[in-house]
């Protein structure tokens, strides 16, 4: 957008006054890897075009690792699609201009092929101009998208980065690595910057310094790793501070933040003391590492098997106590009927009757083998030999759980039906705890996992 604000104008005339830094160009081409492919049996190198036939079979060069017989140079694999691969990479460049903290980004492009050396070209993404005495930033460059190095062919011009919804892509974007000879604005020389020690964006580190004492403690510690997760991976620096700083006095070499970080997790959960270096600095944190993430399996592994025997012996103890009470309905329930007026209900305890129960009435009932849950007893209302509704009753409860006619509708007799059940309903509860009692059974509420429609 063309700049509105006194802000944005002063940035922009600026800006046209700075020249693209070329003299960087050999840095950052030689932060490229290099790379091989195949051609039928042979490997090519992309760097100088070499082609010449493995010694020994692929996956053997591949484990061991590919150098090139002509540069003597290390190289990957990748797989060249129509004859072309390329590799994009991103760097920084960290400058003072006037009162601001400038920090530039760009991206190098490698093109290569099988049959000629590999081509370098350069693009210029976008600047973050920092005024610390305002704390206001201004952003000049392309907008964003989600291919290729991250930004679209649109103008280089001032951006409009509204953080509204939290934070933006310009926001979000981290370099690969920073170019050496950074400058930097007076109020950071008590840091010590520009020993370009470390990986980290520079955007990213200068806003964490000036909050957080213990970024300027990893910083002038020279703790790399630690420093980079924290700066752009997590804050497990802030609950692990106390060992962070026993590493620090014990000037422990540290390879891995991560491994670490996790080793030091697992220590607490196996209740070792994580205030000894003697668990926490270990010779080979690898090695300890992967022992205790052993030992973390077997646990795991172990409470599956205690859950998994658990939830057997539950369905064990469910299964009998669904056989048992099918046995009583069918025991107990066998012939029995309520009767009142023009009103039969008879109960249903066959398959084949709950099945026409459902054809008939046109619901659910068999469909859903509401007759198969445990702990439900199904009756048939009738009247003059018609079938006008089903009754779903709890043998947990003793309750209705649900009354329902043709099409899930209801009847005339729906209030009746459901009067008469009520009123049977400690007849059914005594036949049916009696048997209980006669078979030494105890199907109580938890048992019977009663499962309501």
């Amino acid at each position: 957008m063309i700049p509105k604000t006194k802000l944005q104008v002063e940035v922009w005339n600026l800006h046209k006054r700075l020249y693209d830094p070329v003299d960087q160009e050999p840095f950052v081409i030689s932060k490229h890897d290099f790379y091989y492919t195949t051609h039928y049996k042979n490997l090519i190198c992309l760097e100088c075009n070499h082609q010449w036939k493995p010694e020994m079979a692929l996956w053997k060069e591949e484990t061991i690792g590919v150098k090139c017989p002509h540069c003597d140079k290390k190289l990957k694999k990748i797989a060249i699609n129509n004859g072309c691969f390329t590799r994009v990479i991103t760097y920084s460049v960290v400058q003072v201009v006037n009162r601001f903290q400038v920090v530039r980004y760009f991206s190098c492009w490698k093109s290569m092929y099988k049959n000629k050396k590999p081509s370098y070209w350069f693009r210029n993404l976008f600047e973050e101009w920092k005024d610390y005495d305002k704390n206001k930033e201004v952003f000049i460059g392309l907008n964003t998208t989600w291919t290729g190095d991250g930004f679209s062919s649109s103008g280089y011009e001032v951006r409009y980065n509204n953080r509204k919804y939290g934070q933006t892509e310009y926001d979000r974007f981290a370099s690969d690595f920073n170019c050496p000879g950074a400058e930097f604005l007076p109020r950071f020389k008590k840091y010590g910057l520009g020993n370009d020690f470390h990986n980290c964006d520079y955007r990213y580190l200068l806003k964490k310094l000036e909050g957080s004492p213990m970024i300027e403690t990893l910083l002038k510690a020279k703790q790399k790793e630690l420093l980079f997760y924290a700066v752009h991976k997590d804050e497990r620096y802030r609950s692990y501070w106390s060992q962070i700083k026993i590493l620090l006095r014990h000037k422990y070499k540290l390879n891995d933040a991560g491994i670490w970080y996790d080793y030091l997790q697992l220590l607490k959960e196996f209740g070792k003391d994580i205030s000894n270096p003697k668990f926490i600095l270990p010779k080979n944190l690898k090695k300890s590492h992967n022992e205790y993430v052993v030992k973390k399996q077997k646990q795991t592994e172990k409470a599956r098997i205690e859950r998994e025997l658990k939830r057997q012996e539950s369905e064990r103890l469910k299964a009998e106590a669904e056989e048992a009470l099918k046995n009583i309905k069918k025991e107990v329930f066998k012939g029995f009927v309520m009767k009142k007026g023009d009103v039969l209900i008879v109960p249903l305890i066959e398959d084949d009757d709950v099945m026409e129960e459902g054809k008939i009435l046109k619901h659910c009932v068999h469909a859903n083998a509401y007759h198969k849950k445990p702990g439900i007893l199904l009756m048939s209302a009738r009247v003059d030999g018609k079938r006008i509704e089903t009754i779903e009753i709890s043998l947990a409860s003793y309750s209705i759980i649900q009354c329902r006619g043709k099409g899930n509708g209801i009847t005339q007799y729906h209030d009746e039906i459901i009067a008469i059940v009520r009123q049977n309903m400690g007849k059914i509860s005594r036949l049916v705890e009696k048997q209980k009692k006669l078979k030494g059974l105890d199907l109580s509420v938890n048992k019977l996992q009663v499962e309501a429609a």
